[in-house]
């Protein structure tokens, strides 16, 4: 195979006979010169001539639409005259306490429905929605509850994400009830959060009470 322009990339093939008969000039002084383009690849490093778009993960979001359809419910959480559809296997893989619960002898693991006496419905609703979801929002107005909620079934990152909302939304109003919690359930942050704002509004503070 030979170019056929010099500096060229039109490429083809000869015959023995073309190549050896001198009138082509392709054998000088007995001599074929022959070019050759090399290309080198690293096998060390297979993956960095590979761009594959990866997509981002949809996991919260696939089990939040599971959630807000129910499809395939095997449970019932139970909240005053409400009750909410929900997976076992979901609530069991996010949170200690419903995996017990589960796997217990209770009434709970043999009727598949788990009643929850002592937080408002929309509070329950917003941590199944968080155990989902693993995200939440707009917590300002229950935030107390929520922190209450989330410790009682061990959901720790919704716990601290409570307790911010609850340092960010201090006020003279709910101080003394908030440093009651930060005592109930030792939480550092929260904690000293309430006694600053204790110790600068004692006057106050004593007059409200």
């Amino acid at each position: 195979m030979v170019n056929l322009e010099l500096g060229g990339k039109n490429w083809k093939f000869v015959t023995r006979d073309f190549l050896l008969d001198k009138l082509n000039g392709l054998i000088i002084n007995d001599t074929l010169k022959i070019l050759c383009e090399a290309e080198i690849t690293d096998l060390n490093n297979s993956d960095a001539s590979i761009n594959v778009t990866i997509p981002r993960s949809k996991l919260s979001l696939d089990l939040g639409n599971l959630f807000d359809s129910t499809l395939f419910y095997d449970c019932v959480v139970k909240v005053e005259d409400t009750e909410i559809q929900v997976h076992r296997a979901v609530l069991a893989a996010r949170s200690p306490v419903f995996c017990d619960i589960f796997k217990g002898k209770l009434e709970e693991s043999q009727t598949n429905v788990v009643e929850i006496e002592d937080f408002r419905v929309e509070v329950v609703r917003k941590m199944l929605e968080y155990i989902y979801k693993d995200e939440i929002s707009d917590i300002e107005g229950m935030a107390s509850e929520m922190f209450e909620i989330a410790n009682r079934y061990e959901l720790h990152r919704l716990k601290a994400i409570s307790e911010q909302s609850m340092c960010t939304s201090l006020t003279i109003e709910n101080v003394l009830e908030r440093f009651a919690l930060s005592d109930k359930y030792p939480t550092e942050r929260l904690n000293k959060c309430c006694e600053e704002l204790i110790l600068r509004n004692m006057e106050r503070l004593t007059k409200t009470k």
